[in-house]
Order: structure tokens, then C-alpha cells, then sequence
């Protein structure tokens, strides 16, 4: 995974959370922590088992903290795919390892995100839904030139949500 992609994961994240508590209604059923926080489709579970395999070997050889922050970073990007606990796990792990870390911030605010309990309906949302298409961007197509287009059209968004 390229460092734009995650850094454009990042601003997707920061995104999600500034727009967070105006999703979703009280009273609908809340995702369990088993669960996995977006779904994917068969093609999509395949491509990312061979992301997380990836990951898992470059895992096994990572010496450099900075090749490892990158590799947790991803798996628990993979994980939101498959298990919402495994996520929170590998996110708190990047905050206990390198708590001053390129990914620290976006991994604080994933670990609110995933443990706020929202309504699985509230995923549905065009924000939820382009949200999860660009985080399977980023993993499944890291090489492309529009990856830093989008990047800074979400840092304006963000921007104009912290005003």
C-alpha cells in the first residue's frame, strides 16, 4: 500500500468521524464487535486475503518501525472488512507501539469510530458508502494518480467541517 493511500485513508477517516454524529437514529440495531464493520463482496473478500497475506509476510520480516507501523496500519484497515474487534486491536497496537507515529491521530479516530456504537443502518450512508469504496481503493488499487486528487479534495472537506 502506498503511502498516499493510507494518508488519503487517513483524511477519509477524519471525514467520517467530523460527520459521525449525524448518522444514523437512535433505537436501530448497533453492529456486534465480532462483526465486520463494511461489508464486502466475494470478489472483494478474495482480493483482500491476498492484501492480508501480504501484509502478514511483510509482517514477519519488518525491522524498521516504520515498514511495521505501515503493515499494522493496513491490517487493521483489512480487518475492518472482516472483524470490527481485530480492527480496534490492531489500531490500539499502532497507538501503544508508535504513539507519535504517522497514523497515530487516524488510528484514535478509527478506534472512536468502530467502539461508538452507531447503527449499522447509519453505514449505509453515501458518506459510509464512498468512505468504504475509497478505503478498498487505497487496498486493493494503491498505484493510482487520482489517490492524491481525492486526498486534498477530502482536506478542503475536512477543513470546511472543522469551521
Amino acid at each position: 500500500m502506498s503511502s498516499n493511500s493510507l494518508v488519503h485513508s487517513s483524511l477519509w477517516v477524519l471525514f467520517a468521524v467530523g460527520l459521525w454524529g449525524c448518522a444514523g437514529s437512535p433505537g436501530l440495531a448497533v453492529t456486534l464487535p465480532s462483526s465486520a464493520f463494511f461489508e464486502a463482496d466475494t470478489k472483494e473478500q478474495e482480493a483482500l486475503r491476498v492484501v492480508s497475506r501480504a501484509q502478514e509476510s511483510r509482517r514477519a520480516n519488518c525491522q524498521q518501525s516504520a515498514t511495521c507501523e505501515e503493515v499494522t496500519y493496513t491490517r487493521g484497515l483489512v480487518a475492518l472488512f472482516e472483524n470490527r474487534e481485530d480492527a480496534i486491536n490492531a489500531f490500539q497496537e499502532l497507538r501503544t507501539t508508535v504513539p507519535n507515529g504517522r497514523f497515530a491521530a487516524s488510528s484514535t479516530r478509527w478506534i472512536a469510530l468502530l467502539q461508538g456504537g452507531q447503527p449499522a443502518s447509519a453505514r449505509q450512508s453515501p458518506l459510509f458508502v464512498q468512505l468504504r469504496q475509497e478505503i478498498l481503493h487505497g487496498l486493493l488499487e494503491p498505484d493510482t494518480l487520482a489517490v492524491s486528487r481525492h486526498a486534498k479534495e477530502q482536506e478542503r472537506r475536512i477543513a470546511e467541517l472543522n469551521h
